[in-house]
């Protein structure tokens, strides 16, 4: 391959998304990017936004680059750029942007930290409609338009992180919102093929994400070893850099590394994410340690792996209970352990020795008693929030992995009758299942005595105590799901969620439960028809995702009579379809 970097080894960048967090009255609050209209007033940033958005910036700053971290991942390109095109009042509000944006690069500069932007393929708004349309351009060469601009107005910016596989969330507003271009393997190719020149002569990185969430024929980008070739097969270039979640769905638990990273010569990065979006937020432990340590392990012999993107802020949607922001306001204990254990392991260290630097830090004398307290948190969220059997099964609807958890979205309990359905389908040993829920407990009972033997601060002790109660209930919840309840059962678990509610004010949302129909033979051979346990698509799938418009059309009705979150959070449930 030419040779266009010579720098791009041992790349460990952070999400600097929290220094954009403005406190907020409404919500759930969207975490998948900056919400960058909460910024804004009538076309301008106001100068105390502004100055409050640097100062925690530099403090956030100062932690990471101390830690070991030597990259930022900043949202978003398209604020980046002003173009003539824009309307009045959007070329002022950007120039705010670019005066602000200006003040952060030089601090990170200064601490030796490099910069990368985040973008979809495509963010747009009415201007930029108007404009391909008057002009005839193609999207593509709009892109590369806007990259070549962004590189000569922010030279200090070493490259693009480009997200084709997901777009803004249907609850997000501002200035510009993405959609998806890209549907096809050769469009993906095409693309690169386009835009990686663009990188070369301005000696640039592309950091290329493969994130796709099962959407058009791309879909399966994320872990189809097909789909991944025929994309980046005949891609040479060392301005390019892949970027892969370490699984083949989201961040959860009970994946095994993602096959990919061995696939191809390409240059390579690993995501992590250590404010865990589906476990609990940093509102109650979710210890990556071990897990990430054994991938870790998995890769030291890889010589395509450059590098990290930790995620210590970005990723789904809460109440703004959750709002804990990472080394800056309401910062969580737990999100900063895995933020400092990861990089640690990163950096060739141990679990236990980054364990113990964390405890020193913190003034945590009994190491091995917090170890235990970790192990422990291990069980209770494995089992507690996991159907370990469940979890362990690799199917596939479509071009998506199901993922290994399904019966709760980040700060919300799932229990309408398809997800009871699936469960009492796809899980077997019924007893096994409920008594993982009751060990879970044991073992957060024992989290929160060992917390007070170390004398653990007010806050770390409310943690651990909400853990220990959420998961009381989630051993009621998990038996209605799996095996159901009589009337007065219901009664008791009615009582117990409103006592739950009272107490927690962070609590999970959890709908009320009237009792749910056994799985009828429809639904099992629907199942059947549409579920596989294979990577490999069967002769009826070809035929199943030649029928997504139907499909889709039953799943919105569906949804709109259901009044799912799923209808009107992230791409909408639908977007499956597609």
């Amino acid at each position: 391959m030419t040779t266009y970097h010579t720098n791009t080894q041992d790349l460990r960048i952070i999400d600097a998304l929290g220094s954009f967090v403005e406190k907020t009255e409404h919500g759930p609050i969207n975490w998948s990017k900056v919400n960058f209209s909460d910024l804004e007033r009538e076309n301008r940033i106001p100068i105390e936004v502004q100055e409050r958005i640097v100062q925690r910036f530099d403090h956030f700053t100062d932690r990471v680059a101390g830690l070991g971290y030597n990259a930022l991942s900043f949202d978003d390109l398209a604020h980046l750029v002003c173009l003539p095109i824009y309307n009045p009042g959007l070329q002022e509000l950007l120039q705010d942007y670019h005066h602000l944006y200006k003040r952060l690069f030089t601090i990170a500069k200064e601490k030796h930290l490099r910069l990368f932007i985040n973008t979809d393929y495509l963010f747009y708004n009415k201007d930029i409609h108007l404009y391909l349309e008057k002009e005839t351009l193609p999207a593509l060469a709009f892109f590369q338009q806007v990259v070549r601009a962004v590189f000569k107005e922010f030279p200090e910016l070493e490259g693009v992180i480009l997200r084709i596989g997901e777009n803004d969330g249907k609850d997000v507003r501002g200035s510009f919102l993405s959609q998806l271009q890209i549907r096809t393997r050769k469009q993906a190719r095409q693309l690169l093929k386009e835009i990686l020149p663009v990188f070369e002569e301005s000696d640039k990185t592309l950091i290329f994400r493969t994130w796709t969430v099962g959407v058009y024929g791309i879909g399966d980008l994320i872990w189809n070893e097909k789909t991944f070739n025929a994309v980046f097969g005949d891609i040479d270039s060392d301005a390019l850099i892949i970027s892969m979640k370490y699984g083949d769905t989201d961040f959860m638990r009970y994946l095994t590394l993602n096959p990919l990273f061995f696939t191809s010569p390409h240059k390579k990065i690993i995501e992590l994410q250590t404010r865990r979006e589906w476990e609990g937020m940093g509102m109650y432990p979710s210890f990556v340690g071990w897990d990430y340590a054994r991938y870790l392990k998995q890769l030291e012999n890889n010589r395509t792996i450059v590098g990290v993107h930790v995620w210590c802020q970005t990723g789904g949607w809460a109440k703004k209970e959750w709002s804990n922001v990472t080394y800056l306001e309401n910062s969580s204990f737990w999100n900063e352990l895995n933020t400092e254990v990861t990089i640690a392991l990163v950096t060739h260290e141990s679990v236990e020795d980054a364990v113990t630097r964390f405890c020193a830090n913190r003034r945590i004398t009994n190491v091995e008693s917090f170890l235990e307290l970790l192990r422990l948190s291990d069980i209770a969220l494995k089992k507690g929030l996991y159907l370990p059997e469940l979890a362990k099964k690799n199917l596939y609807f479509r071009r998506s992995r199901i993922p290994p958890l399904i019966w709760l979205t980040w700060d919300r309990i799932l229990l309408s009758d398809v997800v009871v359905w699936l469960h009492r389908s796809l899980v077997d040993m019924l007893d096994i299942a409920v008594q993982d829920g009751n060990e879970a407990v044991i073992a957060a009972k024992k989290m929160v005595a060992l917390a007070n033997e170390l004398n653990l601060d007010a806050e770390v002790m409310e943690s651990l105590e909400f853990e220990h109660a959420t998961l009381k209930l989630f051993a009621q919840l998990r038996r209605y799901l799996l095996i159901g309840m009589d009337e007065k059962e219901l009664s008791q678990l009615a009582k117990q969620t409103r006592e739950y509610e009272t107490t927690y004010p962070q609590h999970y949302d959890i709908p009320h439960v009237v009792g749910a129909k056994p799985p009828n033979r429809l639904f099992r051979s629907s199942l059947n028809l549409f579920v596989r346990e294979s990577l490999q698509y069967r002769k009826r799938d070809r035929i199943i995702l030649k029928t997504s418009t139907v499909q889709a059309r039953a799943i919105r009705y569906y949804l709109r009579r259901s009044k799912s979150h799923l209808a009107d959070q992230s791409m909408g449930f639908e977007s499956f379809f597609k």
